[in-house]
């Protein structure tokens, strides 16, 4: 198991690696997005939580992380399930213009719900679509000549069903196994300058509404035989972000407890 706790210093001697820089975490203020937030402050990065509804919880997070370090956070909102370029476009301008660059872009909003094909509907698979990956694409799109500019990098983060599909998620498996794609693609278009990876979750941090039998069947077939954590994930997002990996792009870490290698 284990034994990293949230913030915890990877790599001894290089803790602050992210001063001066600055970087933009969708989804930021829950679950994973909040755990990555958090670690990426710890390693001195300047920090814009973006949220859609979760207002009171990135301001409570912005108000902590400026505690710690003052003016370190700030917070930005925008829907991105809808006029999807548009609101991509807007936020990456508003980071731009509160500190005058971008360093690191994290991908972490995303949604996650059952369709079966029989009752999938449109609207189901625009909303996913969108938001798991259109939404990245053209935040990568706005990023990218400030990204250029000082070298940066982005993480997306995927999912493990993009790789091994579980249903009734035929939608959801689609729209990751679609980020996965964009990050290996853009790779190619984004170099040398900026490298681009993504992160494969297994299961880290459960939706509340998550089925109890579909847990119980993903762990029975999960080598380490448990849930992983928020922290573990950004851990990964830590470690792609810094210059440990500086010659690693197009590429993805699985954090899935070996979810990927079983049957």
């Amino acid at each position: 198991m284990s034994t990293s706790k949230q913030g915890d210093c990877l790599m001894p001697g290089s803790c602050r690696f992210g001063e001066g820089r600055v970087a933009l975490v969708t989804g930021g203020a829950r679950r994973v997005g909040r755990t990555i937030t958090t670690a990426l402050h710890k390693h001195h990065f300047n920090v814009i939580i973006h949220y859609n509804s979760s207002r009171d919880l990135a301001l409570e997070l912005a108000a902590l992380l400026n505690s710690a370090r003052p003016d370190s956070a700030q917070v930005i909102t925008g829907d991105l399930s809808k006029d999807v370029a548009q609101t991509a476009h807007r936020l990456v301008a508003e980071t731009v213009q509160k500190w005058g660059r971008l360093d690191l872009l994290v991908n972490s909003a995303g949604d996650y719900f059952a369709t079966s094909l029989e009752d999938a509907s449109e609207h189901d698979w625009d909303k996913l679509v969108n938001i798991n990956s259109k939404a990245p694409y053209f935040l990568i799109q706005a990023a990218a000549p400030h990204l250029r500019k000082v070298g940066g990098s982005v993480v997306n983060i995927a999912d493990i069903l993009g790789e091994r599909p579980s249903g009734p998620f035929s939608i959801y498996c689609t729209t990751k196994a679609a980020i996965i794609m964009i990050t290996k693609s853009l790779s190619l278009e984004l170099g040398p300058q900026v490298r681009i990876n993504y992160v494969n979750p297994g299961a880290a941090m459960w939706p509340e509404n998550s089925d109890v039998t579909f847990k119980e069947e993903w762990l029975s077939k999960t080598p380490l035989g448990r849930p992983g954590t928020g922290e573990e994930v950004a851990d990964a997002v830590v470690f792609l972000a810094s210059p440990s990996a500086a010659y690693i792009t197009g590429s993805g870490i699985n954090v899935c407890g070996g979810r990927s290698v079983s049957n």
